[in-house]
């Protein structure tokens, strides 16, 4: 019984497999023997992909501009008034006034530069009802140029001046304020000529310094001892 049981089991042992049976072994042997999936490779492949994406995107927004992305806004139809400088009422005023005064021909162009020169209807009227009544267009483009207000020509005129327009200019280009020429006058410089002005406003004379020479000197100091004073010590 025993020979008869061998001998069966080795037949079957001996006995060809089924190809299904075979598929079966082999695919379970390979899920059993198969490594765990690589995680951290599959990561480290997901974090490149991100990587490569976020750089495309800023080289894209380089090489393209914002103006790609940027929001696009849809008119309201509601217009904001823009300003364009004076307008036209008030240059047909101007112009009127400056017939008035004598000066013909002046179109709005004109008139706009004019007013970019600081010089208005206003203000050549001031000028000349001080006594300059031949004033042209070009000494009142100089003279607001130099900041010579008719407030300046009027009190130099009653401190005793009597200026041309070059004067007036000159002076007003070299620093010289009327308050300055007050000053002189109060601190007993009532002759103080206009070259002096010039002079001493050029080389840095202030009414401090004409002070403490007074105090040092007495108050009989003249004006040029004071001019020649500033140039040796500056």
């Amino acid at each position: 019984m025993k020979d008869q049981s061998d001998r069966l089991h080795n037949h079957l042992r001996d006995e060809p497999q089924d190809p299904l049976d075979r598929y079966l072994d082999k695919a379970e042997k390979e899920a059993i023997s198969e490594p765990d999936p690589p995680v951290k490779k599959n990561r480290f492949r997901s974090f490149i992909l991100l990587v490569l994406l976020v750089g495309g995107g800023f080289f894209l927004i380089k090489n393209t501009g914002p103006g790609i992305f940027s929001p696009i806004f849809v008119s309201s139809g509601i217009s904001t008034p823009s300003i364009s400088g004076p307008s036209t009422d008030l240059l047909n005023r101007m112009g009127s006034r400056m017939e008035e005064m004598g000066y013909h021909g002046l179109s709005h162009d004109d008139l706009r530069d004019l007013r970019s020169d600081g010089v208005t209807a206003t203000y050549i009227s001031n000028i000349r009802a001080l006594g300059y009544t031949d004033l042209t267009l070009s000494q009142a483009r100089a003279l607001a140029g130099a900041g010579a207000s008719s407030a300046f020509v009027a009190m130099m005129i009653e401190l005793g001046y009597d200026l041309d327009v070059d004067e007036i200019i000159s002076l007003r280009r070299a620093g010289v304020t009327a308050q300055f020429t007050s000053t002189l006058h109060d601190l007993g410089y009532g002759d103080v000529t206009k070259d002096q002005l010039l002079r001493m406003r050029r080389i840095g004379v202030t009414a401090g310094l004409i002070r403490e020479l007074q105090q040092q000197r007495g108050e009989d100091i003249s004006m040029e001892e004071i001019i020649r004073y500033r140039i040796s010590n500056q």
